[in-house]
This record gives structure tokens, sequence and C-alpha cells, in this order.
């Protein structure tokens, strides 16, 4: 169960935020006129609308909207029910609106409205698709989402056999499309992302009050978005409380604080207003994804409402909006600052001669350095370029007989997960084709099936999945490591790839754009919480299995090491140096025994075994460990590569005894496995043998064993 807020728990809410929201009456006649959309793909159109007494922003017909916003293959549909009940539903799943209590209800949300966004127009004519979702899928039973829009004081209309929804309300409900609007001047504005329309919407803040429509309108819709929507970022200090009683209730009850924040942001005062989404921002940071106030500093500099609150700032220090913005602001600052310690000694890398440095227009930066057989990918941020200058780093490094390939992870705030999964999926050995995650309007256990486009040839057909460079892997991350620049090393770190520097930052959901009614734009954790394979979410960051960091005399963290590229050659050539495998002979039971123990190896000895020698060299690392499993009936030790084979085998009465050791990457020597289906009795024991002699091998298969192919390989 999510937050608090399906159909009981809204119903008792309506209570308790009677004092915050107005409703209004229900009217059953509206004026629908043709409202002009601007989508910044220049296409002309329209979506029908009405104004309604008390609300700031036009009723929009849902099924239209909806049309707006998604491909045109997500074909919606629209079915009446009876009693103002209406089902609308695409080729993926449904949801249900009551618009007679205004209750919307869903079986299966996340199929039904996280697929087939509409392409943002305003991506760089070069853009290309490397990925997509094929299906959306649960890990267990679903639950089902119910929300009580009236809990929030919003109105939904049935109006002439169609659904209308406040414009506000149904593009924040919606906002996993990454689309928001702003209606000014009579017209809807169609954004993407975080784009802004080019229109002076400003005139909101240079007024000095506001209407009550406006501020039960505003509060609510924030209410709302943070009560369904919010993806319960960890990090955040108000998120326990808000997933458990909503935000209403939180600043309520939370402290002396959040009540006063409560009171300005339902203030009359405009610059109240200001000051509230100010404090409340930073009650709400969690590390840099929700931020309700930098657009408003940024785009509103200018107006009455931040002229008055800078006046009010310096002349009234003692004023408790002024007390309580410098003490949050200055929490929320230190905690960006630490994030961006580590550019202070980005200089370093004047020190390496780059093979490539790229630098683009929205300043992010790619760079590629190589050092003795260690290539090195310094990048910024998960946005679609990266995996161009990923893959031209990776062909690189192959072209120049590279050995180590390390990600550069430290200074990277985050971008799109696609091309976070993109890299991740052409470096592991088991292909992650699987995007995890939990559903932050339900809280279910949520997956999406994806296809890549990983030789970037514009197709997506069977030879992606033989992309393999079979270097050894390292990832370097940090504090400065977040969201997607977070994901990116937990899940290197789950696969089994060493990770090299300090704890990454967290940030473990969508980062989502919405704007107000007012017009200002703000940003939230939503709709998605990123998971391990293995089930729970990302939140605690990648522990490094090597801390390089130092500490400054004042107690800052010295990342000086980070740049060391001596030290990170060495630490990952160690990581993947190699040991001997041991082969010892049994003559009673007929079984061969394999281990890198010195130790292990020299009590086998003492008990009977015949030492046999050097069988093979293994690495200490890699990204395919060979599993060892023990038969405690016949006594036979069984290794293999594939986990569902040693998982079954488990589940037959064996006993897991962990990783053995590890394979080479696959054009390296192999090591064969053999069967012998007469081993019985007393023998039964050495029922499999593995050697990387084709001599051997041969011999075996010549006297009736079975030939079963390559086990795993040695260096």
């Amino acid at each position: 169960m999510k937050k608090g807020f399906k159909r009981a728990a809204a119903a008792a809410l309506t209570l308790t935020l009677a004092s915050a929201f107005v409703l209004p009456l229900r009217a059953y006649a509206y004026e629908v006129a043709q409202l002009e959309v601007v989508d910044q793909d220049g296409k002309a159109a329209t979506i029908s609308g009405f104004m309604k007494d008390g609300v700031p922003v036009p009723y929009v017909d849902v099924m239209e909207y909806l049309s707006q916003v998604y491909a045109p293959k997500n074909v919606f549909s629209l079915t009446e029910q009876g009693n103002g009940i209406y089902e609308i539903s695409n080729a993926k799943g449904s949801m249900i609106v009551d618009t007679n209590t205004d209750i919307l209800h869903s079986d299966k949300i996340e199929q039904f409205l996280y697929n087939d966004q509409k392409e943002d127009p305003t991506a760089a004519q070069d853009y290309y698709k490397y990925e997509h979702i094929i299906d959306t899928d649960y890990r267990d039973t679903p639950s089902a989402l119910y929300i009580d829009f009236s809990a929030y004081g919003i109105d939904i209309i049935e109006e002439a056999g169609s659904v209308y929804f406040p414009l506000t309300t149904i593009a924040d409900f919606t906002g996993v499309a990454y689309t928001n609007t702003v209606f000014y001047d009579n017209k809807i504005y169609l954004n993407y992302g975080n784009n802004k329309p080019s229109v002076n919407w400003t005139t909101n803040f240079d007024k000095e009050t506001r209407d009550a429509g406006e501020i039960a309108y505003t509060y609510g819709e924030l209410c709302f978005v943070m009560d369904n929507i919010y993806g319960d970022a960890p990090h955040c200090i108000l998120a326990d409380s808000i997933r458990d009683f909503g935000l209403n209730a939180t600043l309520e009850n939370y402290s002396d604080e959040t009540v006063e924040v409560k009171k300005l942001l339902n203030s009359d005062k405009t610059v109240d207003l200001v000051f509230g989404l100010a404090v409340l921002s930073s009650m709400l940071n969690d590390g840099g994804h929700t931020d309700l106030f930098t657009d408003i500093q940024l785009d509103l500099g200018e107006t009455k409402a931040i002229a008055e609150m800078k006046r009010i700032y310096n002349e009234e220090p003692d004023n408790i909006r002024c007390v309580l913005y410098k003490k949050w602001n200055g929490y929320s600052t230190n905690i960006m600052e630490a994030k961006q310690k580590i550019k202070e000694y980005n200089n370093l890398f004047d020190n390496y001669q780059a093979i490539f440095d790229v630098q683009t227009e929205d300043d992010n930066r790619y760079r590629y350095f190589e050092y003795n057989n260690t290539g090195i990918f310094s990048y910024t941020n998960y946005n679609d370029n990266v995996v161009r200058y990923f893959k031209r780093a990776l062909d690189t490094a192959k072209a120049h007989g590279m050995k180590n390939f390390i990600f550069d992870d430290s200074d990277n705030g985050g971008g799109s997960t696609e091309s976070c999964m993109y890299m991740l999926n052409a470096i592991t050995k088991e292909k992650r084709d699987e995007f995890y995650y939990v559903g932050t309007m339900t809280g279910n256990q949520t997956y999406e099936k994806l296809d890549y486009d990983m030789d970037q040839d514009g197709v997506f057909e069977g030879d992606d999945e033989d992309f393999d460079y079979d270097f050894n892997y390292a990832v370097m991350c940090s504090q400065g490591s977040f969201s997607s620049g977070n994901l990116f090393p937990c899940l290197c770190k789950e696969a089994g790839i060493p990770i090299i520097g300090e704890q990454s930052a967290g940030g473990t959901c969508n980062l989502v754009f919405f704007k107000t009614d007012l017009g200002n734009q703000y940003s939230v954790s939503a709709f998605r919480t990123f998971n391990y394979q293995k089930g729970g979410n990302v939140e605690a960051g990648a522990q490094p299995d090597y801390d390089i960091t130092k500490k400054n005399s004042d107690g800052t963290t010295d990342y000086s090491n980070f740049r060391n590229f001596a030290l990170l050659d060495q630490i990952v050539n160690n990581h993947y140096g190699t040991v001997a495998m041991h082969r010892l002979y049994n003559p009673n039971s007929g079984e061969h025994f394999y281990t890198a123990d010195e130790t292990e190896k020299d009590n086998v000895v003492n008990a009977g075994w015949t030492y046999e020698g050097i069988a093979w060299t293994a690495p200490k690392a890699s990204n395919a460990p060979v599993y060892r499993v023990y038969n405690p009936n016949s006594g036979e030790h069984f290794y293999t590569t594939d986990e569902s084979e040693k998982d079954g085998l488990t589940l037959l009465g064996w006993s897991d005894e962990g990783i053995g050791w590890y394979s080479s990457y696959e054009d390296a020597a192999p090591v064969y496995r053999l069967y012998n289906p007469n081993a019985t009795g007393a023998y039964e024991a050495g029922a499999h043998f593995y050697t990387m002699k084709e001599e051997e091998r041969d011999n075996l298969d010549a006297l009736g064993w079975n030939y079963e192919d390559i086990g795993w390989y040695a260096e």
C-alpha cells in the first residue's frame, strides 16, 4: 500500500483538510470552447475546455489531452458506464473515473500510464532512439490505485458525455509522460521536460494578493502531487511523514516550523507563497531532485513578489519568514555544496592528455584517457549523447589494445535511466534487458522489458545481442554521483563490477518537472523508485570496494586520488589479477577437485588426495563467477557458471558453497566439461571432469565420457 490516499484514507482526510480546501458547488452545464494548444512540435491543435468559478485553470477534455501527450499509436477510448462513471482505456490498461464521487481507480496504472509517451519535438535533429520499452509488467500481484480528488478540493466533471479534469491536475497525473502545461492568454502551452514557454506568465507574481480559489487550488494540487506521485525519497527529512500521513497532515503536525509553512502557502499575500515554497523546498531536499524554488529565483527575479521578499529579508531579519528561510536555506545549501566538492579537483585532468575531449552546448563533458593498459571514460551526465561517446570510448580502447576500462561517474548528476541501462547492458555478462522499479502511485513492484540498438545503426536487430568488448570494468563514484549517476554504480556493483572512490549519493527516483497553475516550474522525485534486480531500492548508494578518499585538514574530502590515473590503473590490475587453480585427485572415489585456496589444497592433500598440479589460471574477479556446489550423499563437487543450474541442484539437496573462482572472458582459453555416464556406486563422485587440455578431453571422449562443451574460460 502506497501512501494512505486510497479510498478509505482519502475519505477520512476530507475532514482533516476541510480548513485547507474549499469545495466549490458542482454545476452541470458549462460553455465548452476550443482552447488553442501551443505545442513545441509546431502542429496546430485544440482541446475542448471551459473555465469554472474558483479554479484558475481551465477544465479540459481528458481524452483530447491524453491524445496530445502520448504517441499516436497509444489510442485511448472512453466508455460510459452510467451514473457518471466512465472507463478510459488503451491497449495496455484502463482507469475508472467516477465524476460523482471524484474518485479515480485503476487496477494496473503503471501499464496504463507509463508507456508510449510522445517524443520530445525539441530534441536535437540528430537524436536517435537507442532503447525502447517492449512491455511493462509486475514482479508480483499489483495493488490497485484509488485517488479521491475531492480530498484535495478537486472536482472531476462530466459534461455532454465527456470527462473533464482541471488542466494542471491532468498534466500532473500524467507527468510520467514528461509533459507539463502552462495556461496563458487563453492558450494551453505544452512543454517537454524542463522546457519553458516563451510567454510573460510572471504577472501572477507581480500582484500583491491572491484570491481564495487560487489559494485553495494551488495548495490542493501540491498536496495531490506529494501524496500520490512523490517518490518517498529517504534522504528527505519529511519523506516518511508524507508517505504515512500526506503533505497537509505533515505540515500541520510535524513541527512548529511546518505549521508556519502551511500558513504561508495558504496566505493571500503572494510574497508569503514565495517564502513558503522556498522553505518547503529546503525541507524536501533529497539531494537534487525535489526543488520548488530554484526556478522561481531564476525566472521571477524581477517580479514584485521577489522584490518584496528581498526587502523583508534585508529589513526584517527577525520576521518568522526570514528566520525560517535563513535556517532551511542554509541546511539545503550545505547538502548541495558537499556534492559539488569533487568539481574542485577536475583541473587535475589537465595532467593527462585526453584521447578525446568534447564539451557540448549544454555544458556536459565527455573525456576519454588512456594510462598503461587502462582506458578511463569520464562523463558528467547520463543524457542521450553519453551513449555515443561511451561507444566511441569502447571502440578506441579496443583499437588501442586496452585491457581495463574505468567509468568515471564521480562528477555525474544523473540524467536518463535509458542511457544508464544501455551502458549497463553493454558491460554485464548477463544482459540487463529489464529495468526494475516501484511505482510510486501504488507501491507496485514493476519492471520494464527493454530492447536496445547496441551497435547504434538505427535498427533493433539480433546482432545487438553480440555486443561485447571483454574489458575488465570498474566504476568510480562519489558523493557527486546522484540519480542515474548513483543508479549505474549500484547496478554495476550488483553485477560484480568493482566500485572505486566513495559511496555514491543516492537519488532513487525519476526527476519529473511540473508547472503550477501560476506557471512556475518545480521538480519532484516522482513516479518510479529504482530497484536492484534482486529487490530493494538504490537510495543508500553503492559502497566502494576501494575507498580512495582522503581528508583535508579542515575535514572536507580530498578527491585528488580520483584523478590519479596511476593509482586507478594499479587498483584495477590488482583486482583483476590471476590465481592458480589447483587440481587434486581422490584415488578412492575417482573425483577430481579444483580450488584456488592454498590452505584448502594442503588440507585435502593431508587427507590422502593426490596433488596433480596447476590445472589453469583464473582471474581474481570477473563478471562471470563459477559456482561450487556439493552433494552430501555422493561426495561430489560440481562447478558451473550457470546460476539456474546451481539453483536447480540446491533444490535437489546439494549444498551451495558459493563462488569457487571466476571465469575469464569468452575469447580466452576454454576449460572443457565432461560427464561419465557410467560413474556409479563408489565412483559416483567422479562423474564430472574439467580440463583445458584438448588431449585429455579427446581421450575421455573416446572412452565413453560425454563432452558437455565449454564450462568456463581460463586466462
